[in-house]
């Protein structure tokens, strides 16, 4: 009886957020979508910074260069000219001055850093170069496949002087036979829902804008020059000041996915545990789901091991009522899909075509997710391209091994 009643409790408990968070954000992605193009168009210094080639990498610059928009410059950023991404960025320059002769661009080179993360040390050398006359800073990863009207849609939000940053979000493209890829990309897509929530909304560092104004207002180069994360340490300062954090669904930016088992374990490792010391509300919130879906594994296996040993009514019941958490998110999968294809309808056909292989990870990714969410309680340590950090406190990083 215990048994059924733990199942029933959590299969109740699950549903309702999924019903919750799902409608919040179709809600919201429908009414962003629908509305209508502002004038505003602010001079704008966007921000690259890079290390090594990332698949598609020469692709998604020229995407970057040539936006539809009437005043910009864009400031790459590279640790050093041994950089492999450096002689990618000078030809990028060059290619878009034969299209675009006006356009301002430049590369920088920030050298290493052993007070801060890399790639902050890098964006805040681009920012020594931007123009005077700049109103807001863009910065966006060289993964990010930028649509012709990306910079416009994103910085459209800030005409709203009580949104302290828009962001985009990253919609990872695995391929079909890569599971742990797969498995990413399924909980990727469900940090997304929380987006929509104005209390846990945040910034992605991969396409996010703030008006210059509020970046030195807020200091946020002062946060920068000791932290782990751009985004997550700006999303504090801009909500600590009583501002709002909002998303924009035209920016969610298709991503390569593909990777191997270790990187991806230590990209997740390295979401959380940012998230942990600098966003410990949204993480809590990661913990206590992890936390009510490993409860809900174990009662499925011991309901299920009970169900075939004995053959007790009982137990069978409590396997089946905890298992019907399967097909209810197999549900809200497809409706996502479908949410998901309007946001981005140039991917439509991947969607399509992914959704039986979703399907089929959904179980894994209960079998796997809840643990490695847990190990984040462990460590504050995070790999990031190929650089040890110890995140200690917010303000205090240390390079364990470059």
């Amino acid at each position: 009886m215990f048994l059924i009643v733990l199942a029933s409790l959590i299969t109740l408990i699950v549903c309702l957020a999924q019903i919750i968070s799902f409608r919040r954000l179709y809600n919201y992605v429908d009414a962003e979508l629908k509305r209508q193009p502002t004038s505003y168009e602010p001079k704008l210094a966007v921000v690259l910074p890079c290390k090594g080639v990332d698949p598609g990498f020469a692709d998604n610059l020229q995407r970057l260069l040539s936006q539809h928009y009437s005043d910009f410059e864009v400031i790459f950023a590279v640790a050093s000219e041994n950089d492999p991404a450096y002689p990618y960025l000078q030809n990028a320059i060059v290619e878009a001055k034969k299209s675009f002769p006006n356009r301002k661009a430049q590369v920088v080179i920030a050298g290493v850093s052993d007070k801060c993360a890399q790639k902050l040390n890098n964006q805040l050398k681009a920012l020594t170069v931007a123009s005077e006359d700049r109103e807001v800073f863009v910065f966006v990863d060289s993964d990010v496949i930028a649509r012709e009207d990306f910079l416009s849609c994103l910085i459209a939000p800030l005409e709203d002087p009580t949104v302290g940053i828009s962001t985009g979000y990253r919609f990872y493209i695995a391929s079909k036979n890569n599971w742990a890829s797969l498995v990413r990309a399924l909980w990727n897509r469900m940090t997304a829902w929380e987006l929509a929530n104005p209390n846990l909304a945040y910034a992605w560092g991969g396409a996010m804008a703030i008006r210059k104004h509020d970046f030195e207002t807020l200091d946020v180069r002062g946060s920068w020059q000791r932290a782990a994360t751009d985004d997550m340490s700006m999303t504090m300062l801009v909500k600590d000041a009583g501002m709002s954090v909002r998303f924009v669904p035209q920016c969610l930016v298709a991503s390569d996915g593909d990777s191997d088992v270790a990187e991806i374990f230590d990209w997740t490792n390295r979401q959380l545990i940012l998230t942990k010391v600098y966003y410990p509300k949204l993480w809590l919130k990661a913990i206590q789901r992890a936390v009510v879906m490993a409860i809900w594994l174990i009662t499925i296996l011991i309901a299920g091991l009970g169900s075939l040993i004995t053959q007790n009514p009982d137990w069978i019941l409590a396997t089946v009522i905890g298992l019907t958490i399967l097909p209810i998110e197999l549900w809200f999968l497809i409706r996502a899909q479908k949410l998901w294809q309007r946001v981005i309808p140039d991917r439509k056909q991947y969607i399509n075509d992914s959704l039986a292989s979703f399907c089929f990870v959904l179980p894994l990714a209960h079998l796997v997710l809840p643990w490695m969410t847990l190990f984040s309680v462990l460590t504050n340590r995070i790999q990031w391209r190929g650089i040890i950090y110890d995140l200690r406190a917010p303000d205090n990083v240390v390079v364990v091994r470059a």
